[in-house]
């Protein structure tokens, strides 16, 4: 793929080199390194999540961070007040007693009864300036998988290096109810094995960035072979939809990996109705069914990918704080791409034009997606509707 215009030019000089960088997936894939991050640390650890559960593998990331904290690790909590909302008051209530910072962050209140929906979408951890996780996982029970059942897929990915600085940074911002960042670039240092560039990604509609979905427009208005995208609560807008149309007249292939099973019937039945626009387009479906799918990547031309905590619909892209990696390097792409391929042939069902539906099923999702729509739209702004709102950005 090759990134022309002059705004994708300066987005990929905006790229840094990380020492190292791993993807991982959702289950103990994930969560051994996330305790290995904790244990290793020994100044700082910053750990920001959508959901913070109070279950068995919360709890194992608890007494990780106690057993850190007795340490002298300086460490700092901050879980989303919709997405955390079961949270108990007993495992608030160790955090505090251990010397943790523990904060919940809280909506934007114009009125009594009257909020703005902003959330802190993303999950991230960060240990020492040095070593980060930043994906789309949360620290819940159904993200781990306990007694050999299918976690829900999601992807995260480890990064070490001075480039985590800028995770760290970010997590300041939100602890410290800072508007701005500095602008200083990360220290120069010297890679220890080949450098890979990534770029952190970042979509907050308070402070006017609009930068993962950004990246998903530049890299699909760029790619020049193929698109594999895996999308979770997929109601993407107008403009991405007719990204996506015209990269398939191109001739790009595109591979979209979508829920079979979902935890909102509402959202499946709303993306079931982009089936016919997706398949008259040329573009493949599959449906992955061995759990309920959680997962936002994309892989561009096996040269370009991006992973974190941005759905592919209007919550996302003007309610949430979202962090996402992009990775411009092909070797780790590919890999990255082989990993991908064998989850589409093991786990996933392809979906084809051929598929038929009874007339009430297709005005039922015909209903469900204008319907969705319609209610994303309005929680985005004013969540009244909490419950539903805390379940459709999980």
């Amino acid at each position: 793929m090759k990134f022309v215009k002059k705004r994708a030019v300066e987005y990929v000089n905006s790229f840094e080199e990380a020492d190292r960088i791993v993807l991982l997936r959702s289950g103990q894939h994930y969560f051994n390194s996330l305790i290995q991050l904790i244990e290793s640390a020994q100044k700082i650890i910053h750990l920001q999540m959508y959901i913070l559960n109070d279950d068995a593998i919360g709890n194992i990331v608890l007494d990780a961070l106690i057993n850190a904290r007795k340490r002298g690790v300086d460490i700092f909590v901050v879980a989303d007040g919709f997405g955390s909302n079961q949270l108990t008051n007993t495992y608030k209530e160790k955090l505090i007693q251990a010397g943790i910072n523990f904060r919940i962050f809280s909506r934007i209140s114009l009125f009594k009864n009257l909020s703005i929906g902003r959330r802190m979408h993303h999950k991230i951890v960060v240990a020492d300036g040095q070593k980060a996780l930043v994906g789309g996982i949360n620290i819940a029970d159904k993200y781990y998988g306990p007694d050999h059942t299918e976690p829900w897929l999601d992807f995260a990915v480890f990064l070490e290096g001075n480039v985590s600085k800028k995770l760290e940074k970010i997590c300041y911002q939100i602890e410290e109810k800072k508007y701005y960042l500095s602008r200083n670039p990360s220290e120069k240092y010297k890679a220890k094995t080949r450098p890979i560039l990534i770029n952190i990604r970042q979509n907050d509609w308070l402070r006017n960035k609009k930068q993962v979905s950004q990246s998903y427009h530049l890299a699909i208005r760029n790619a020049e072979k193929s698109i594999v995208i895996f999308a979770s609560y997929f109601l993407p807008g107008l403009r991405l939809r007719l990204a996506l149309e015209a990269a398939s007249r191109r001739g790009v292939k595109i591979t979209l990996v979508l829920p079979g099973i979902s935890d909102i019937p509402l959202a499946l039945n709303a993306t079931y109705f982009l089936y016919y626009w997706l398949l008259k387009n040329n573009m493949r479906i599959f449906e992955w069914k061995k759990s309920v799918l959680h997962a936002k990547i994309a892989i561009v031309d096996d040269e370009w990918m991006t992973v974190g905590s941005f759905n592919l619909n209007v919550l996302s892209t003007y309610a949430s704080i979202e962090s996402n990696v992009d990775i411009l390097d092909k070797d780790f792409v590919k890999n990255a791409r082989s990993v991908i391929d064998k989850i589409i042939e093991e786990g996933c069902e392809e979906i084809t034009i051929h598929r038929k539906r009874p007339f009430l099923t297709r005005i039922r999702e015909r209903i469900a997606y204008f319907l969705g729509r319609t209610l994303i739209k309005t929680i985005t702004f004013f969540p009244t509707f909490k419950n539903f709102y805390s379940r459709m950005v999980d």
